[in-house]
């Protein structure tokens, strides 16, 4: 089963995604895949991680332009709004986390997110499309706006089910969705 969430920017996507994947783990799944969890500096947002679930290796996927030129990061990069992409470090934690597939029934791909960002770099985005593709279980967050096509025909071929998180619905789903998960397994 592929399940896909979505959702406006801070409704609680990643939290929903992150319950999920812990209630899965607990019951003796396999996730292998990544995460990117926003950075916040004196509450301000600086950045994304890149972070592999199966071991912890984690690297920058994106910084503001201030964060990126103190950490000495060239401006060079591709930008996404007003972030930097780093590109080598989004690679080396993203493909190797994605490549970690376990060919096993309880094995699932999880994937935070699946956006604008992750989409620029087209090595992490070839591999996240192969990584779909193989996939017989996954969890995925999709950015609302996702305009991928090849993205979008792979989900529809694969008979992702999507699911909205809103405020009425953030507290209920991940048990609905860990309900869906462990029955197709």
């Amino acid at each position: 089963m592929i399940i896909a969430i979505t959702g406006r920017p801070g409704v609680g996507k990643s939290t929903v995604f992150n319950k999920v994947v812990n209630a899965l783990k607990q019951r003796g799944l396999t996730i292998y895949g990544f995460y990117c969890p926003e950075v916040r500096e004196g509450g301000a947002r600086v950045g994304f991680r890149i972070v592999n679930i199966l071991n912890g290796d984690s690297g920058w996927l994106a910084l503001s332009i201030d964060k990126a030129i103190k950490l000495g990061y060239s401006l060079k990069s591709k930008k996404v709004g007003r972030y930097v992409v780093i590109e080598e470090e989004a690679v080396r934690v993203g493909v190797n986390a994605l490549k970690m597939f376990v060919n096993d029934r309880n094995s699932i791909l999880g994937i935070d997110e699946i956006g604008p960002m992750e989409l620029s770099i087209s090595k992490l985005r070839y591999e996240m499309l192969k990584s779909i593709a193989n996939a017989e279980n996954a969890l995925l967050v999709i950015h609302r706006n996702l305009n991928d096509n090849e993205i979008i025909s792979l989900l529809q071929k694969k008979n992702a089910k999507i699911h909205t998180v809103t405020e009425d619905n953030r507290e209920s789903l991940p048990s609905i969705l860990i309900n869906e998960m462990t029955k197709s397994l």
